[in-house]
């Protein structure tokens, strides 16, 4: 079986790949117990010691030990679901990003509404903290692809 060790908050941890667990050891006893994971909105958590941590952060460091799970700089240190599901946490799926590459890859953003003044769907979508306007549609259909077609072209990772 393989098995893959890290040390997080202070505290061994070992993975097993085949079934996706993760062990710790408990209190000064040679016995490993596999850790809880709970639901936290889309994400799945686990505290180790005093500490809660998302599972795709957890998985990602035990894959690779140089990267620094305690940097909370959202900014520049965010985990990505490549496929954009938040439970599929294996390791292909993960990958290292800044901020904004992580909101590249949401599922659930539309990038379009109604403008009821004008009374026509309106197409925008962000980049560098900056709203890129891509303009005004008779039908819904038109403002959404207008804003999948300026994802392909702003939103590269």
């Amino acid at each position: 079986m393989l098995v893959m060790e890290s040390v997080i908050n202070g505290r061994k941890l070992r993975y097993y790949l085949k079934s996706g667990e993760i062990f710790m050891r408990y209190g000064n006893t040679e016995k490993w117990k596999v850790k809880k994971v709970s639901r936290d909105g889309d994400y799945l958590r686990m505290h180790i010691g005093n500490k809660r941590y998302y599972l795709h952060r957890i998985i990602y460091k035990i894959w690779n030990p140089a990267w620094d799970i305690e940097d909370g700089s959202i900014k520049n240190n965010s985990i990505d679901h490549i496929n954009g599901h938040k439970d599929d946490n294996h390791i292909t799926n993960l990958r290292n990003v800044n901020h904004q590459q992580n909101h590249f890859n949401q599922t659930k953003a539309k990038g379009y509404c109604w403008n009821k003044k004008l009374k026509k769907w309106m197409a925008q979508i962000q980049l560098n903290g900056k709203t890129i306007y891509l303009g005004l549609f008779v039908l819904e259909a038109d403002a959404r692809n207008a804003y999948l077609e300026a994802k392909k072209i702003y939103h590269i990772i």
